[in-house]
């Protein structure tokens, strides 16, 4: 049973990666195509990603996505999603546009990978660089005055499924410094699939994951961040 768990993860290792090396040439040839023609060319380079993530969904044999989202997808806003594993990235980027999005994985060892990336809209925020984390959060805030979405994991790592980590404060920092709703996304369901540190999957049953939108939480109806923060945990 072990053996077959571990090469339905090396299946899924392989058919992402497989597929983001077929289709980047394709993604970046049309992001230069409208470069010249466009203020932000690589919605283009991640409304190509998005598809890449579908179709990877669609070619996973033990996942069942289940969606509770709205008819009408908000914009302009900061997007806070639970986290139990490495498949709720794209999960939330096969639906949602136009976003930035925040990592503590050093994505820049590698020069190509690292431009990809950027495409895709993650950025590498480096906790020991005061001033790369000042930049970067300067980029989430005009992504926001601009109307474009952020996607912020609150609990800054995955947890284990039975129970939320702490939130930080930053995404409800920044929703209230823009002015901006925080949109709470719960994902359950992907840690009973793939656990952090665990290189073979946990099942090999088809298992449902849930991806339900929550009502926007709007800042100016609290007092403060942490007041904020504490009845979006509640909610979630």
């Amino acid at each position: 049973m072990l053996l077959i768990k571990c090469l339905l993860s090396l299946y899924t290792f392989l058919l992402f990666w497989g597929l983001i090396a077929l289709l980047v040439m394709p993604s970046l040839l049309l992001y230069f195509i409208v470069y010249p023609f466009k203020k932000h060319p690589e919605d283009v380079f991640q409304w190509c990603a998005s598809i890449i993530f579908k179709i990877f969904f669609k070619l996973q044999p033990l996942i069942v996505l289940k969606f509770e989202l709205p008819s009408n997808l908000p914009d302009g806003v900061v997007f806070i999603a639970t986290h139990q594993s490495s498949l709720d990235y794209p999960l939330l980027g096969s639906f949602i546009p136009r976003y930035l999005t925040i990592t503590n994985m050093n994505t820049e060892l590698i020069p190509f990978a690292s431009y990809v990336s950027k495409l895709i809209g993650v950025r590498y925020m480096n906790s020991k660089d005061l001033g790369k984390i000042s930049a970067v959060y300067k980029e989430l805030e005009d992504a926001l005055k601009e109307n474009r979405n952020i996607i912020i994991f609150p609990e800054g790592t995955r947890g284990d499924g039975k129970r939320l980590k702490p939130f930080k404060k930053s995404a409800f920092r920044l929703a209230r410094k823009c002015s901006k709703p925080i949109v709470p996304i719960i994902i359950d369901g992907t840690g009973k699939i793939v656990a952090k540190g665990d290189p073979c999957f946990k099942t090999v049953k088809r298992t449902e994951v849930l991806i339900k939108m929550l009502e926007p939480v709007y800042p100016e109806n609290f007092s403060s961040e942490d007041e904020m923060l504490q009845f979006v945990k509640e909610k979630t």
